[in-house]
């Protein structure tokens, strides 16, 4: 049999284009489909199969865009269970009590610690002094380089508990920086302004609302850095006193009030660092 003449139908396929074409106007597809007619050849349906080849690319194309919309994302942890283990980027051991949320940026440990929490949560954190490991809960803000501790908090109360180590616990409102070492517990109630400190033999306690402040057998240095954050003013008090004992309770008094009475009572010599009010020393 006869082999047909390719260069022959290639020929008359060049002079078809070309007498039909007209700039701007030309259709390949009504072309194509004349010169098919004219050729004989038949027309091809498109196969089930090349519907899937396009489904499965549109599908793909989906999954890479929701995975590019993900990988800015956080990270959310839940606990489904009583009680759920978990090990963050940095090694950090979490152990979350049923209900409890955690959440974290992808870059968690490259530049930073940081997480988000409600529910209860117990951290044994791995020690990175160059990053602190910052815990923030909806009314508070915990923060440490290295220990072990439990957070419970929810939008209204945070509650900390430190197992070893140490922990600065910050509140929204009032806003003082508390250092807790291990045996040590923080109760913080955003809604009264509340914040009670507590640990063996002695306690702090704060009504912002009332202006309320107790100390119970607390060193004065700490005395003097509590009030130093309430009042927003800058205390100082020698060395050799930082570690005395205080106790008392003040409602509604002015800093001069009770920088005159602590050293009335303690015989100390607390004074305002470059202030025009000097308190009484005795």
């Amino acid at each position: 049999m006869q082999q047909p003449d390719r260069h022959n139908k290639t020929d008359e396929r060049v002079r078809f284009v070309a007498r039909h074409y007209q700039p701007d106007r030309f259709d390949s597809r009504k072309a194509w489909a004349v010169m098919r007619e004219q050729l004989g050849i038949p027309a091809k349906r498109r196969s089930l199969f090349t519907y899937w080849q396009v489904a499965a690319v549109a599908a793909l194309l989906l999954i890479a865009g929701i995975l590019y919309f993900v990988g800015d994302r956080t990270e959310v942890l839940v606990a489904e269970n009583e009680r759920s283990e978990f090990s963050l980027p940095d090694q950090t051991k979490i152990v979350m009590q049923r209900g409890a949320e955690l959440e974290h940026d992808q870059r968690f440990g490259k530049n930073e610690r940081h997480v988000s929490m409600r529910g209860e949560i117990t951290f044994a954190v791995t020690r990175d002094e160059t990053k602190p490991f910052v815990v923030s809960t909806p009314v508070a803000r915990v923060e440490v380089l290295g220990t072990e501790f439990t957070v419970k908090a929810d939008d209204k109360e945070t509650r900390l508990t430190v197992t070893s180590g140490r922990v600065l616990f910050t509140p929204h409102d009032p806003v003082i920086p508390l250092l807790c070492e291990a045996g040590m517990a923080v109760h913080y109630r955003a809604d009264t302004e509340t914040v009670e400190v507590t640990s063996p033999g002695s306690r702090i306690n704060i009504n912002a609302k009332e202006e309320f402040l107790l100390f119970d057998n607390i060193q004065l240095k700490e005395v003097a850095r509590v009030l130093s954050h309430y009042y927003n003013v800058s205390l100082e008090l020698p060395k050799d006193e930082e570690n005395i004992p205080f106790s008392s309770s003040f409602t509604g008094k002015s800093i001069l009030e009770i920088i005159n009475i602590i050293n009335y009572t303690l015989d100390t010599n607390v004074t305002f660092n470059n202030s025009t009010m000097a308190p009484t020393t005795h």
